[in-house]
């Protein structure tokens, strides 16, 4: 949720900053920014809205920073483009059968950019880096079944477990191998672990990246990436169809359409959706603790139009009112749909107490164009059956202290906002555990269910403990979510190996320039 408020924060930056950006990457490319077709093999110039407010993966501030974790720092396992799981450091692990006690063998020989040894005793100074309450990791709640971790030999780490935990390997992706005696200087003078090392950096602006010749995995294709921060959407899609930019992380919506049938730009977007859009309601303050108000909110919600107008068709539509994506293969089949019905709409709201004149508020955030435009849709669905929608939108800061953290009451609020997560419930489907979501959801049955899921190794029975968990969503209608949304990046047709999670963060450790 953080890390989403501070990447639309970061959207309205100067665009003196890409300039000024474009022109630290003449230097160190040689040559001006517009020379890039000519070191087309060597540098790599990435535009985004956000910049890079400091290095140390383990204290991430917002997504963007994900960019850099496959660049410049390994972890034990990775996820693909497919959103598998995939080795990295670590060439293979095993379990126990009651997945209490994990073992994982580490490719030999691997260095940190300054020489030294990338062996077990490294993981476990990171790891217990990650574990010591006093760090502020957005991990902690993926880390929280690990009991202690042991380098058995140079090449050998032994995770012992509080309780079961057959997504072990999913959990620790974003752990990264960091030099946890040279922390104090990450941010002047980065020791990393992956193919790229930093040669510059300047908070909230630029950071480039050049090879490491110590990585002890295959070799980068670019010899230099260059992150730098766009103005706005408008100078970023100049950019990127001048080339002053070979990749555009983050496109607008509203611009995709612009590129059709642009042979000189590529759009890229992830092979599976996990980026829900999600309206919060109060589950104990009047109308939203009456399961009909809930339910006649989702009758109320046109999800086609507001994927066609809010979100430009981009994602589809959330017939189940799930926050797993239909096509996700986890996604159950035995759920019932909430079509667009204001008959329906209108007899469960009355049920609710809500009425002919009766007035809700939608609280948006202004940095999110799509939720004003999903509210106005709204608004004039809720015209018809005589219910007013009283449209606030806030700078972000405001937006978030009305509903966040969890345990705050806002009666008579729908909150939009939207959870960019891996596609695996079991990350994705954890933002309804008790406790987790604004939405103020205490579901005994649900954690259950999710609890038998993570603990089990057998495939047939987690699909069925994720199926009870959907059904409770499903039925119980915590959040309203309409769509899932599909986030766009764009490179110069020059370039490929480029992919973006579900959750839009993009992966440029493949990429090659032509």
């Amino acid at each position: 949720m953080t890390r989403v408020v501070h990447k639309h924060r970061l959207r309205a930056a100067a665009g003196l900053v890409l300039v000024g950006a474009l022109a630290l990457t003449g230097c160190s490319a040689g040559g001006s920014a517009s020379s890039t077709s000519s070191a087309a093999s060597s540098v790599l110039t990435v535009g985004a809205s956000s910049g890079i407010p400091q290095l140390n993966p383990a204290i991430r501030t917002f997504a963007f920073e994900e960019t850099l974790f496959p660049l410049l720092w390994t972890g034990l396992t990775k996820w693909d483009a497919a959103g598998k799981i995939q080795p990295d450091l670590a060439a293979s692990w095993t379990s126990n059968t009651d997945a209490t006690s994990w073992t994982f063998r580490l490719n030999p020989g691997a260095k940190f950019s300054d020489g030294s040894a990338l062996d077990a005793q490294a993981v476990v100074d990171t790891f217990n880096y990650y574990l010591d309450p006093s760090t502020a990791t957005q991990e902690s709640n993926k880390l929280a079944t690990i009991s202690s971790v042991t380098a058995v030999d140079p090449t050998t780490v032994q995770f012992t477990l509080k309780a079961a935990n057959a997504f072990l390997p999913e959990s620790i992706t974003g752990v990264r191998m960091i030099k946890v005696s040279d922390l104090a200087d990450i941010n002047s003078k980065p020791i990393t672990s992956g193919p790229y090392t930093v040669s510059a950096f300047t908070p909230d602006s630029t950071v480039t990246m050049v090879q490491n010749p110590d990585y002890w995995g295959t070799p980068a294709k670019v010899k230099e990436i260059d992150l730098v921060k766009t103005a706005d959407s408008t100078s970023a899609t100049t950019s990127i169809r001048s080339g002053d930019i070979n990749v555009l992380a983050g496109l607008a919506l509203s611009d995709v359409s612009s590129f059709n049938g642009d042979s000189s730009v590529t759009l890229v977007k992830p092979q599976s959706l996990s980026q829900a859009v999600t309206w919060e309601v109060d589950m104990t303050s009047a109308p939203f603790n009456n399961l009909a108000a809930r339910q006649a909110l989702a009758y109320a919600t046109d999800r086609a139009t507001i994927l066609k107008t809010a979100y430009y068709g981009q994602g589809v539509v959330s017939d189940t009112n799930t926050m797993l994506a239909p096509d996700n293969p986890f996604h159950a089949t035995d759920l019932q749909s909430y079509p667009y019905d204001l008959d329906k709409a209108k007899a469960l709201f009355a049920q609710a107490g809500v009425t002919d004149g009766s007035t809700l508020t939608w609280w948006s955030a202004s940095a999110f164009p799509e939720q004003a435009a999903a509210g106005q849709i709204l608004q004039a669905s809720l015209a018809k059956i005589g219910i007013k929608l009283d449209i606030q939108t806030n700078d972000t800061a405001t937006w978030a202290a009305k509903f966040y953290p969890a345990g705050q009451s806002y009666p008579g609020y729908i909150i939009a906002n939207y959870q960019s997560v891996p596609a695996s419930p079991a990350f994705s489907m954890n933002f309804l555990l008790s406790g987790r979501c604004e939405c103020n959801w205490n579901s005994t049955a649900y954690d259950a269910a999710f609890a038998s899921a993570i603990a089990t190794t057998d495939t047939a029975a987690q699909q069925a403990d994720w199926d009870a968990a959907q059904k409770l969503e499903n039925e119980e209608v915590p959040l309203i979510t309409p769509v899932i949304s599909a986030p766009v990046a764009a490179t110069s047709s020059s370039v490929s190996g480029v992919w973006l999670e579900g959750g839009g963060q993009v992966h440029l450790e493949d990429a090659s320039v032509n």
